[in-house]
Parts: structure tokens; sequence; C-alpha cells
């Protein structure tokens, strides 16, 4: 089922944590519209202002799946508001950078390990926050840290 042009509900909903432990990660029908939403307003909007297709790493997690990878508990994954991916051909900071200072909606943006970005929707009805964060693992844990231009992953003054 395609979800818009160049993005199917397969691709949003597929899971290779879910597949390794025999999980069913197929989205409820109000999951469905948010993911709807997310590609129209987010995805397909960044696939045009980055000029390259977004290799979606990960987009909705049922709650099982998202227990296992240690997402939060509020984690915009589980509602269909959230992916996240990595802009063939692109340098990731580089994207990021440029994603940060565009005029996209986006909820939040996180820079997730140096190895992808994690970027949702708000709520439907909601304003959204504009939210940059990096995100690591410590000890086991997800960390998120305010960005801060001029940081060493911001690259847009260079």
């Amino acid at each position: 089922m395609q979800l818009s042009p160049h993005f199917s509900l397969e691709e949003l909903s597929l899971s290779s944590t879910a597949a390794r432990h025999g999980i069913d990660n197929t989205p409820p029908p109000e999951a469905v519209t948010e993911l709807t939403r997310l590609c129209e307003t987010i995805l397909e909007p960044l696939r045009t202002f980055l000029n390259a297709p977004l290799h979606i790493d990960s987009a909705f997690r049922c709650l099982a799946v998202n227990t296992l990878v240690k997402g939060a508990k509020t984690s915009q994954h589980m509602l269909g508001q959230a992916a996240d991916v990595i802009p063939v051909g692109w340098d990731l900071k580089v994207a990021l950078a440029k994603i940060r200072l565009s005029d996209l909606p986006f909820d939040q943006l996180i820079f997730e390990c140096g190895a992808w970005i994690h970027i949702s929707c708000a709520a439907l009805g909601a304003t959204p926050r504009r939210m940059v964060l990096i995100g690591s693992l410590v000890d086991g844990k997800w960390v998120y840290t305010p960005f801060k231009a001029g940081s060493p992953a911001d690259t847009a003054q260079s």
C-alpha cells in the first residue's frame, strides 16, 4: 500500500528487530493515518528539499519492538509520527544542518549515534516544536542533549 508517491506502508513498518523476534509490527489504522501524514508533511517534502531518496531505517514500531530497541516510552514511532532516515548520498551532518535551517515543519530532529536522522511530525493540530537534539546510547540508555549551533554536529558554519 502506497502512503505517498515514494513511500509505502511496507517500508515504513518494516523492522528487522520484529522479524528477528517473531513480532507482528503491523500498524493499527490510526498509525497508518499518522504514517500517511508523516509522508505527506515531512518525508516527501524532505526528499524534495534534499533532492535525494531517503533510506528509512525505522518508522512505525509497535510497543514490543520499541521496548526491544530501548525506544522512549513516549516515542512518536509508536504513533506513526516519526522515521529514522538516511538521505542517500548525503553526509549526515551536512543534511542535519540543512534540515535544521529549513522551513520544514518538523516536530523533532535528532542526530542519533551519528548514524541516522530521526525526524517527526507534530500531533494533528499541534504546533511543531522544531526541537533539535543529539541522541546517543550511554550505558545502554538513550541520552538526548539539546543541539547547539557551532557544536561538532553542526556543519552549517563551515
